[in-house]
């Protein structure tokens, strides 16, 4: 089969003496929803990051003995102080290396991004 040019749901076969510029404008275009996506997952994991964190400043009031429950769908179940601490620390933990792995992700994208926009450029200039 030869190859076509997709855009959203519709297939359309390659063109003679088409724009090469258009297939890497698509794919330029599609980059940037990409990197759209990862940022809005930054953000999220942001908010989760702050969240939990003022959950351990709250719990950190609490004295050794107070009693405290995880609502486990309409239960409310008692737990050790101790155990929700550490539960709270280590998703902080996985979160923030989360937060690593889309800042990694990001920055590599930004760069793929940035050469495609260098290749865009020498064929417009070539045109």
């Amino acid at each position: 089969s030869s190859p076509s040019t997709r855009v959203g749901r519709f297939r359309f076969p390659p063109m003679s003496g088409g724009n090469p510029l258009e297939p890497l404008l698509a794919k330029h275009r599609s980059m940037q929803q990409d990197i759209s996506k990862v940022q809005n997952s930054q953000s999220q994991a942001t908010t989760l990051i702050c969240e939990n964190q003022m959950v351990l400043k709250e719990l950190d009031l609490l004295e050794e003995d107070a009693q405290v429950f995880k609502l486990i769908g309409p239960v409310l179940v008692k737990q050790e102080l101790i155990e929700v601490k550490s539960n709270v620390s280590k998703r902080i933990e996985y979160i923030t290396s989360d937060m690593k792995r889309l800042e990694d992700q990001l920055a590599t994208k930004k760069k793929e991004l940035e050469s495609m926009r260098e290749q865009i450029s020498k064929l417009q200039k070539g045109q």
